[in-house]
């Protein structure tokens, strides 16, 4: 019985109860050209997807074994992994006081699915980039597991997790990421708006436009000038079309003079018509 209980304690000491399995994966930012992949208190990882197998170890299988995420400041790394066997696991770092607080642990979970969503069924989409997760998609959350912001501008590390719903055990687990350096806001007070801040290309655009828009208030001052100085001039009489006033039918089988009545007041008013026409048209009869 002495040697059960010194063989126990020493798998206690050494193993730990609970202890999970690491795999050979770590959470990095989308390789994917997706506007905002980092910002002030975002970030956008590659899902856990063919990360883990199906445990054996467990109560649970696939379709109901879960997967959370664990985002932690770069300072408390080890706080979580020396929590990370309590029961109690998921509500130890509630998100609303995760970072605020004093004495907080500076780290919290998330859910970000069940097992059986992230499977790899073949080697040929793993690490497919095929899908995402944005930690801090569900703003300042008040939940302790809701998927809330990150502190802004801090520097932060990610590890994905299958855990047990049962009894809330850690069964595998991925090392931690990289560092990730969350940008940091800027006070609107201490941005540089001067012509100096600006960049070459928008003082360019902006010359342009300024002297498109002075020709343009030049020329419309101009029409202006012009329009009411302009004086008004008698139109130009144009000479009309030619109009015969009276012709001989010569081609019918009697001819005989034809005056065209709308030009009789002509006749009467203009010299042209009151001399007769040297040309004599023969008479068919002859």
């Amino acid at each position: 019985m002495r040697t059960s209980y010194i063989i126990a304690a020493f798998l206690i000491t050494f193993i730990g109860p609970g202890q999970s399995e690491t795999v050979e994966h770590a959470p990095t930012v989308t390789p994917l050209n997706y506007v905002g992949k980092i910002t002030t208190d975002t970030v956008i990882l590659t899902t856990p997807r063919c990360y883990f197998g199906i445990p054996t170890n467990s109560s649970c299988n696939q379709t109901d074994c879960e997967i959370w995420l664990v985002p932690a400041l770069n300072s408390s790394i080890s706080t979580f992994d020396a929590d990370q066997t309590d029961p109690d696991i998921l509500s130890l770092s509630p998100y609303p006081t995760a970072f605020t607080a004093n004495g907080s642990k500076n780290y919290f979970l998330t859910k970000v699915g069940l097992l059986k969503d992230f499977l790899c069924p073949s080697a040929t989409v793993r690490n497919s980039g095929s899908t995402y997760f944005r930690v801090g998609s569900e703003g300042s959350c008040t939940t302790a597991n809701c998927n809330g912001v990150l502190p802004d501008g801090s520097t932060v590390n990610f590890k994905y997790l299958v855990l047990d719903p049962a009894n809330k055990a850690i069964l595998s687990e991925t090392k931690w990421s990289d560092d990730i350096s969350l940008y940091t806001s800027q006070n609107l007070d201490a941005i540089d708006d001067s012509l100096p801040g600006r960049s070459a290309a928008m003082v360019v655009i902006t010359a342009i436009l300024s002297v498109a828009l002075f020709l343009l208030l030049v020329l419309l001052v101009t029409m202006l000038i012009l329009a009411l100085c302009w004086d008004e001039k008698e139109p130009i009489q144009a000479l009309g079309s030619l109009r015969i006033p009276q012709y001989d039918t010569h081609h019918f089988k009697d001819p005989a003079p034809h005056v065209n009545p709308a030009y009789e007041h002509d006749q009467r008013g203009h010299p042209i018509f009151n001399v007769p026409s040297p040309i004599k048209l023969q008479d068919f009869d002859e």
